[in-house]
């Protein structure tokens, strides 16, 4: 299994230079099984970078996929109306969630995009939509078991446990501590899991002074969760709005006391349950700049500007991993469009050859100023 992280905050959208790190979007993430199955775990405001990217990957080709959505709060649901394939008559999507008081799934989720809050109503998705309400603790979606069980969030919450091959994700957000039911609820979710994705929100000062009540867990109980179940990877997720980069690192850093195999969820985080990267995870510097050799390479890169319009220029890499590369670029690139880059790999780095044209994916992009002129520093990894 494949997953990655399209948005970690919660509560609301945040998008701010102070958070640039981790990331402003609200929670989404996909998971690939190996059968090829995409399997979408809530649907933020995260889920219209996703809606962007399966487009890139998909072009002309029919999507399918399935959409699992933990409660219905605006942070979970803000992304519906801008997921771009919802509008594609030729794309089929499944949602699945528990009924609403006396609103099922699709009432649930139709009422957001009806007057006044939304220009126009749900209607307008030309795509197949289908909606389903988990009434068992087990789904099976081809080579995949999804198990379900409540959480401790007002108005209702579900905590899943993706069970594929000898592998298991477990995604458990929006859950307060407190309820022995659902204190022993999460703890069996989670239970021997090999990534194990928490409600992470307050540090415990914050939640014992002032957060009580408000559905949310602190990094030290999923700490505490996480060795309780002998988890393998704690991921710490639902960051709160206030809590910039340097804040999530200090709670990273703390929680790593307990626990050191924590990391903190940030957008563009992939992991790859499979191929056991989840055992021995890297913090974001080191995924960045751990296996980086600093070079002069001359390359050219192709892509597509904001505007839809398409560019080539000249450039310098400034740094090449065996995943990616940074440059920077006159023009400013659409970061959800894939990037071509070429170059050749120098003499004594490996034997001299010219590559062919690599596709890659922006991960980072910030505006630079040098000698007067403004450039976007551009990070990609290369798929």
């Amino acid at each position: 299994m494949k997953v990655r992280f399209w948005g970690v905050r919660g509560s609301t959208p945040t998008p701010t230079m102070e958070n640039f790190r981790y990331g402003g979007n609200t929670s989404c993430i996909e998971v690939r099984t190996p059968q090829g199955e995409i399997l979408i775990f809530d649907c933020g405001t995260g889920l219209r970078l996703l809606g962007k990217q399966l487009l890139s990957e998909f072009g002309h080709k029919n999507i399918q996929a399935n959409l699992f959505l933990t409660h219905y709060h605006w942070d979970h649901i803000q992304g519906i109306p801008f997921f771009e394939p919802l509008y594609n008559p030729e794309n089929s999507f499944s949602f699945h969630s528990f009924p609403s008081h006396a609103r099922g799934v699709q009432e649930a989720l139709e009422e957001q995009m009806s007057d006044p809050y939304f220009p126009v109503n749900m209607s307008t998705m030309e795509a197949h939509r289908h909606f389903y309400t988990l009434e068992k603790d087990s789904l099976s979606i081809q080579d995949a078991l999804l198990k379900t069980i409540p959480l401790n969030h007002p108005q209702g919450c579900l905590g899943y446990r993706l069970e594929c091959g000898n592998r298991v994700v477990v995604y458990a957000t929006d859950n307060e501590p407190g309820s022995p039911e659902h204190d022993r609820n999460v703890r069996k979710l989670a239970e021997g899991a090999d990534v194990f994705i928490y409600d992470g929100q307050y540090t415990p000062y914050e939640y014992a002074n002032f957060k009580k009540g408000w559905g949310h867990s602190t990094w030290r109980e999923a700490v505490t969760i996480a060795q309780e179940a002998r988890v393998q990877q704690l991921v710490l997720f639902h960051h709160d709005p206030d809590h910039n980069d340097n804040f999530l690192d200090s709670m990273l850093d703390e929680a790593r006391r307990f626990f050191p195999n924590a990391v903190a969820a940030w957008e563009g985080m992939d992991i790859d349950v499979g191929s056991n990267e989840h055992a021995q995870p890297r913090n974001q510097a080191e995924r960045r700049h751990g296996n980086r050799r600093a070079l002069r390479i001359p390359a050219r890169v192709r892509g597509r500007r904001l505007d839809g319009t398409p560019f080539a220029e000249e450039t310098i890499l400034e740094n090449l991993s065996v995943d990616g590369a940074y440059f920077l670029l006159e023009n400013d690139p659409d970061t959800v469009s894939p990037l071509q880059v070429e170059f050749t790999v120098p003499s004594g780095l490996t034997p001299e050859e010219l590559l062919q044209p690599l596709k890659s994916r922006v991960i980072r992009k910030q505006g630079v100023t040098i000698a007067g002129k403004s450039r976007s520093g551009v990070a990609v990894i290369f798929q």
